[in-house]
């Protein structure tokens, strides 16, 4: 006994390959399984056909406005003038004449160095940054400071204390155990994280090299307004 299958799409196995077509245009399917592994299946068993079609995509409207801007205001990558994302793009193709995208120039060229260096230039005026200071653009985000931190600052014996506020902070707790002691002086995890404390009554453990603290805790919400004074800041976040 055989099944039909009748094809009508354009793509399929039969129009792909002619050596496969029958006549009129049906691919017999002989069966796998001897039928008398199905006795009461014997008479009910009957010829079938599937047609396959294919759907064009639907083009999109031409009423449609793709300008249409969707402002962000999430914690993390959040909406930008569309002057700069402008310039950024136009730049992104051909920076300033150079006839080169910033990701196709030599890190070496005088190009990138200038974009580097007014780089470094901000920032140090941004955040008053004295000569006394080496600025380091480093690879990888907030979660690689968790542990070039205590890799670069502490010995393993060392002790180091932590305030846990939220995700970030418990994630750079356990990064630390890696490489030091660190302690948790302050968690606010019995209360799901929605509160911070007050500097003036955390007790911080004597001998503790750094203070570590996650500035804007971005997934639970909460963020320190005021700062201690003290010699190492994270401000990964």
């Amino acid at each position: 006994m055989a099944s039909k299958l009748i094809s009508s799409s354009p793509n399929s196995l039969l129009l792909q390959n002619p050596n496969l077509q029958h006549r009129n245009h049906d691919l017999l399917l002989k069966p796998t399984t001897k039928m008398a592994s199905f006795p009461n299946l014997t008479n009910k068993v009957k010829a079938f056909s599937i047609k396959c079609s294919a759907t064009a995509a639907t083009p999109l409207s031409q009423s449609q406005d793709l300008e249409e801007r969707v402002f962000n205001f999430a914690a993390g990558p959040a909406t930008l003038p569309e002057k700069v994302l402008k310039k950024a793009q136009s730049e992104l193709y051909n920076w300033h004449g150079s006839g080169m995208s910033v990701m196709e120039m030599s890190h070496r060229g005088k190009e990138f160095l200038s974009i580097i260096q007014k780089a470094e230039g901000d920032l140090r005026a941004l955040l008053n940054i004295s000569e006394d200071y080496a600025v380091l653009f480093l690879q990888g985000g907030a979660t690689t400071q968790f542990a070039a931190i205590p890799l670069n600052i502490v010995k393993p014996e060392d002790s180091v204390d932590y305030v846990v506020t939220g995700s970030w902070g418990d994630k750079a707790f356990k990064e630390a155990q890696k490489y030091s002691k660190p302690k948790v002086i302050w968690s606010g995890k019995s209360e799901k994280y929605t509160k911070i404390p007050s500097f003036d009554s955390l007790e911080q453990t004597p001998d503790s090299k750094y203070l570590h603290i996650c500035a804007n805790e971005t997934i639970h919400g909460v963020e320190f307004k005021d700062y201690p004074d003290p010699k190492k800041w994270d401000l990964g976040s």
